[in-house]
């Protein structure tokens, strides 16, 4: 007998993909791990954890150093296991079952999926054609249906554009939803929402470590009005980020210089990427760490392509972005393999 709940019976379990491939370009991560002379300063923090205790449940010190990072203070900040635990703890302290929750589309698709899974009524608002916001319908349609929450990825994922600045700035002015700006890709596109938080109470911004700094922690955080982050720990776990994630993140924040230099490689690599194949695809400008592409054959024909030659791409099969294929931005010798097939054999 089936006992789930129907709105869960709608969805489909989370498929990351490729695990292991020679090229693991899918899923938006760093292509550089840490050297060892790094892993070894985290590993000598790591030894001074005392395994029989429990984490610090507020990651004081860590909070320290992020608001001391954004200049904010430390009660503007809250850690989630990943920004899906924090769109998710969000969604349970402001939202509830039936409220509505508003998201541009094509997007990150942990929104809609957070909000199906809380019983929130989603409301999908297609980009024009261009890929950025209509921001007149999100604003009257938050209006109507009194939303609670505006979800917008900034850069977006999958497209990986920046929206128009002055149509989020609108949308954040004149809405009494909560806007949410997703800066998980900051460090590849420089621009952010945050000199804009203490006007505007109804913003919160979330930021992350996977997409430069390391994926393998597991760590995202929120910057938002402290009343917001009070409310937000009322619902969150206890313990939920833990003490070897926290050593971790703490000498990730002294490694600026490297990461930095990582940044600078990736979006060259982009752009340079770019410039070879727009004469050959559609392919969408991207500040992020990744490369929008409309494929030339159908879906299984390319990842059954891509996979003979060691690559895990994402390809979108259905929704908004059927017919694309999301690329991330590799080392150097893996996007000029990546180039070869695009523009050799693909075509």
């Amino acid at each position: 007998m089936n006992q789930a709940r129907k709105c869960i019976n709608s969805l489909k379990a989370y498929n990351p993909g490729l695990i292991r491939a020679k090229y693991k370009l899918d899923a938006n991560e760093s292509p550089y791990d840490l050297p060892v002379a790094y892993k070894d300063r985290i590993l000598k923090r790591m030894r001074k954890i005392e395994f029989n205790r429990y984490p610090d449940p507020y990651a004081r010190e860590l909070r320290e150093a992020v608001a001391k990072k954004n200049k904010v203070g430390p009660d503007n900040i809250f850690f989630g296991n990943g920004s899906d635990e924090i769109i998710n703890y969000v969604l349970q302290a402001f939202c509830g079952p039936g409220g509505t929750v508003i998201i541009p589309v094509p997007t990150f698709e942990m929104y809609r999926i957070a909000g199906v899974i809380n019983g929130n009524r989603v409301i999908e608002i297609p980009l024009d054609k261009d890929f950025d916001l209509d921001d007149k319908k999100i604003i009257a349609c938050a209006d109507k249906t009194r939303a609670k929450f505006i979800f917008i990825a900034f850069p977006n994922n999958p497209t990986g554009n920046c929206f128009s600045y002055e149509k989020i700035l609108n949308i954040i002015s004149s809405v009494a939803a909560f806007v949410v700006v997703d800066e998980a890709y900051l460090e590849f596109s420089g621009k952010t929402f945050l000199r804009h938080l203490k006007r505007h109470k109804n913003l919160i911004i979330f930021r992350t470590f996977s997409k430069l700094y390391s994926a393998a922690i597991r760590l995202g955080y929120m910057i938002a009005d402290r009343k917001i982050i009070d409310t937000v720990n009322k619902v969150r776990l206890p313990y939920n980020i833990n003490s070897f994630s926290q050593a971790a993140a703490l000498e990730l924040l002294k490694m600026g210089r490297y990461t930095a230099e990582k940044a600078d490689i990736i979006v060259k690599e982009r752009e340079k990427l770019y410039a070879a194949l727009k004469g050959h695809y559609v392919i969408q400008k991207s500040d992020a760490n990744f490369l929008f592409i409309k494929m030339k054959q159908n879906a299984g024909t390319c990842r059954k392509y891509f996979q003979k030659n060691g690559f895990s791409i994402r390809i979108f099969k259905s929704g908004h972005s059927r017919g694309w294929m999301r690329l991330t931005i590799g080392r150097p010798e893996e996007n000029e393999a990546v180039l070869k097939i695009l523009t050799r054999s693909v075509e």
